[in-house]
Order: structure tokens, then C-alpha cells, then sequence
């Protein structure tokens, strides 16, 4: 029978040793078998790690994303490569949460992204610009 962990405390306890929910996250995935939880966790997850003050992350976001999903995969597991890829967006270009894992989607699925946001180019993915309102002629 598959479990599926659907806080994204939990899994953000696994990164930090010091943090009182680590041990009963531990305990409840050694307790249980096929634990797994959705992109949305990790989506949360990433926000988690994420600084809006300084614009930055407080973890080697690639490191700490590969290691939890070790513990609790995603499911279906396409979605991992979504996270994956997401992570390495935000490595090499230093998106926000949500920009990474649009990209993340964009480039697991060799798609374009239609969206005036320009961190886009930057990342190498295909770009289309929305037509132009005529506020912005």
C-alpha cells in the first residue's frame, strides 16, 4: 500500500537536523512503506528554502532536493524530473520557486513558455512574448 506524506514540514524537517519534527518524520517513514507525496509539497518546500528579503536560497537547493527525494519520492515520478530540473534552474539562474519549476515543466517536456518574464531567456528556454497591450506600445 503506497502513503502519501502530505506536509511539506515534514519533508522540510528532514534538511535540518535541529528541527523537532526531523525525528517523528524519520520515525513515520520508517514506519511505513511506499511513502511518497506530489510536486505541490516540494513546490511548498522550495518556498520554504527561499529567502524573498535577499532573493536568494538558505540551502544547496540541488543537493538538498536530490537527498529528500530520496526519502519521499514524488509520484507520478515524471514529476520528479520536474523538481530536478526546477532545482537546477535555480542553481544556475536563480529563479524564484515558482519560476523554476515552470521551467523545470517547460524544459522536461521540451516545451516554450508564453510569458513576458525574461529570466526565461536567460535560462536558454524558448520564449514567446504575449502580444503587446496598448499600454505597453
Amino acid at each position: 500500500m503506497r502513503t502519501e506524506l502530505r506536509t511539506s514540514k515534514r519533508i522540510f524537517s528532514l534538511v535540518n537536523d535541529e528541527n523537532w519534527l526531523r525525528e517523528p518524520a524519520l520515525s513515520a517513514l520508517k514506519e511505513h512503506d511506499n511513502v511518497h507525496t506530489s510536486i505541490f509539497a516540494y513546490a511548498e518546500v522550495l518556498v520554504l528554502f527561499y529567502d524573498r528579503a535577499t532573493a536568494s536560497y538558505d540551502v544547496d537547493v540541488p543537493r538538498a532536493i536530490s537527498n529528500l527525494l530520496e526519502l519521499v519520492p514524488i509520484a507520478p515520478k515524471a514529476h520528479e524530473d520536474v523538481v530536478l530540473a526546477g532545482a537546477a534552474f535555480i542553481d544556475e539562474y536563480h529563479l524564484p520557486p515558482f519560476d523554476a519549476l515552470h521551467a523545470g515543466i517547460v524544459a522536461t517536456r521540451g516545451e516554450s513558455v508564453l510569458t513576458s518574464e525574461r529570466d526565461y531567456d536567460a535560462a536558454g528556454l524558448e520564449r514567446l512574448p504575449p502580444e503587446p497591450t496598448p499600454d505597453e506600445e
